[in-house]
C-alpha cells in the first residue's frame, strides 16, 4: 500500500494564481499575488509576513491591517511578545518548515499562558496558521494567516492544502525577500534557547529555572509537573520561591521581566 501523502485537491483557479505570482516577482505587487495564491488554499481575513533574523526583533515585510490593528499586532508584538510566540519558538527550536495551525505548536495551556493574556487576546483573532519558511540557519520568514474573532477555526485540511504547495511558496518568498548572506547583520545572536536558559541564572535554582521557563511557554501546573516528572504541589512551591527571588508576584510581571531579558541579549 502506498504511503504517499494525499492532499485535498486545489481549485481550478490555481493555475491563474500561479501565473500572477510569477509575473509579480520582484515588484511591489508580489504580496498581493501571494495573498491571492494562499487564498486559493484556505480562506483567511489577514496576512502578515515577517522576517526573523536570529533573536533580533522581527521585521514586518507586509501586512494588510488598519492602523490601529497594525500598532498592536505588528509594533507591540515586535517590542517583546514575539519571543514567546509559539510560531517563533517553533522556528528557534528546529521545527521543520511548513504550514502549521497555531494550536498544533502551542502548549496545551496556551489559553492560560501569559503570552495569550498579555498579547494574543488583544489582537481580536480566533485562529492563526503560520507558514514557516527557512532562509538560512538563523533566518526565517513567517507568513501569518489569521481569521478574525467569531470566525470558524482553521481545519487540518487548510494546512494540508498549504503544505501541498509549500515548495512553491518557499521559492517565491525566498526570491522576493531572501538574502544571500548567512550571517545576521550586526553580529551573531545567541539562540533563543541559550538566552532563555540564562534567565534567572545566579538567582534561581536549576529546578526553579525549569519551572519558570515552562510557565513562560504556557504550560499549566499539571502539564509542567508531567513534563518534569514531579508533583503538582512541588511545581507550585518552586514557582512561589522563584517569584519571591525575582521580586515579582504575578505571571504578568514574569512575562515583562523575561521579555526584557531576552530582548537585551
Amino acid at each position: 500500500m502506498s504511503t504517499e501523502t494525499r492532499y485535498p485537491p486545489l481549485p481550478s483557479s490555481w493555475a491563474d494564481a500561479m501565473a500572477a505570482l510569477a509575473g509579480t516577482a520582484g515588484t511591489e505587487r508580489f504580496p498581493g499575488a501571494l495573498r491571492q495564491i494562499l487564498g486559493q488554499c484556505c480562506s483567511f481575513d489577514s496576512m502578515i509576513v515577517s522576517r526573523y533574523d536570529g533573536a533580533l526583533p522581527p521585521v514586518s515585510l507586509y501586512q494588510d491591517l488598519d492602523e490601529l490593528q497594525a500598532a498592536i499586532t505588528v509594533e507591540f508584538y515586535a517590542s517583546g511578545p514575539y519571543l514567546l510566540d509559539p510560531l517563533y519558538q517553533a522556528c528557534r527550536n528546529g521545527c521543520a518548515p511548513g504550514a502549521y495551525r497555531l494550536l498544533d505548536l502551542a502548549p496545551e495551556a496556551f489559553y492560560r499562558s501569559e503570552y495569550y493574556r498579555a498579547f494574543y487576546r488583544k489582537i481580536n483573532i480566533s485562529d492563526e496558521i503560520g507558514v514557516l519558511v527557512q532562509d538560512g540557519p538563523e533566518r526565517w520568514f513567517i507568513v501569518s494567516l489569521a481569521r478574525f474573532a467569531r470566525q470558524q477555526r482553521f481545519e487540518a485540511a487548510d494546512t494540508d492544502r498549504l503544505n501541498a504547495v509549500f515548495k512553491v511558496i518557499t521559492a517565491a518568498v525566498r526570491r522576493q525577500w531572501g538574502q544571500a548572506e548567512s550571517a545576521v547583520q550586526g553580529g551573531t545572536q545567541d539562540g533563543w534557547e541559550d538566552r532563555m536558559q540564562t534567565f534567572g541564572a545566579g538567582v534561581l535554582s536549576p529546578r526553579e529555572q525549569e519551572v519558570v521557563q515552562l510557565i513562560l511557554q504556557g504550560h499549566s501546573t499539571p502539564s509542567a509537573a508531567a513534563y518534569l516528572g514531579i508533583a503538582e504541589g512541588t511545581v507550585k512551591v518552586h514557582r512561589h520561591h522563584a517569584y519571591s527571588k525575582l521580586g515579582i508576584s504575578s505571571q504578568a510581571e514574569l512575562f515583562s521581566m523575561a521579555t526584557r531579558h531576552l530582548a537585551a541579549g
